[in-house]
């Protein structure tokens, strides 16, 4: 049989297949199995056909925003899968790919660290992309152990950025002039599966939501929920328009 090109590329980066031990019959290490069910079917079961290719994570992302120099080499095969509005979203979504792969090509509960993102916004924006990169560079960085006082990004989950999430796009140029929104948060998707199970493991799905100091300083006094149905209230939980002002 001949061997795809998706094969071929993920024997270059991670060596020859494993089998598990006692079954010669399996020829391909469960962590490809589960990279192509992530990135050949469950994405586009629910986020339909991708436009272009992945944004992949560089060494400058971890170096110049983070300060790190100590870079997993696997690192920089994840990446950021966006994908257009389909008949069903009317929104341009961004998903990370990576943070569930299943490096040991082991079964567990969970698969790699059992989570990816998803981010949406009303037209395609070049600072969605970068900035969903970097809040996996963070929660990669989180589950490395280099922030010990952090715990790895679930629901709930704040993260302050101190500027605007749209305050630089993929070409350099800012955009942030008017944007009140400071930080994200992750939410349960109301759009998609909260959930998918890979060959590996299951992968919880958490949507990155832009909020306002304001929102954030709301959420960890009131809980997540309450500030999710303040921002369902007033159309605000799927998709970030970073023009929106503060629901708090």
């Amino acid at each position: 049989m001949a061997v795809s090109f998706f094969d071929m590329l993920k024997s270059i980066v991670f060596g020859a297949p494993k089998a598990p031990e006692g079954d010669d019959s399996v020829v391909e290490s469960l962590l490809h199995v589960g990279w192509q069910q992530r990135e050949e079917s469950f994405y586009p079961g629910m986020f339909g056909r991708a436009d272009g290719p992945q944004l992949l994570l560089t060494e400058d992302m971890f170096r110049q925003e983070f300060a790190r120099t100590a870079i997993h080499p696997f690192w920089l095969h994840h990446g950021i899968i966006t994908f257009p509005p389909t008949d069903t979203r009317q929104t341009w979504l961004y998903a990370t790919s990576g943070m569930s792969n299943a490096f040991d090509s082991e079964v567990d509960e969970w698969s790699g660290l059992g989570v990816e993102f998803i981010l949406e916004t009303p037209l395609r924006e070049g600072w969605a992309t970068e900035r969903l990169a970097r809040l996996m560079v963070f929660n990669l960085l989180i589950a490395a152990g280099h922030y010990r006082e952090q715990s790895d990004l679930t629901y709930g989950s704040i993260v302050r950025l101190d500027v605007p999430v749209n305050d630089a796009s993929a070409d350099g140029a800012t955009e942030s002039e008017g944007c009140c929104l400071n930080n994200f948060i992750a939410l349960p998707p109301t759009g998609t599966a909260r959930d998918f199970e890979l060959v590996t493991g299951k992968v919880e799905l958490l949507q990155m939501v832009a909020i306002s100091d304001a929102e954030a300083d709301f959420a960890e006094a009131k809980g997540f929920e309450a500030l999710a149905a303040k921002l369902a209230e007033a159309g605000q939980l799927d998709a970030v328009d970073a023009d929106r002002a503060s629901v708090v």
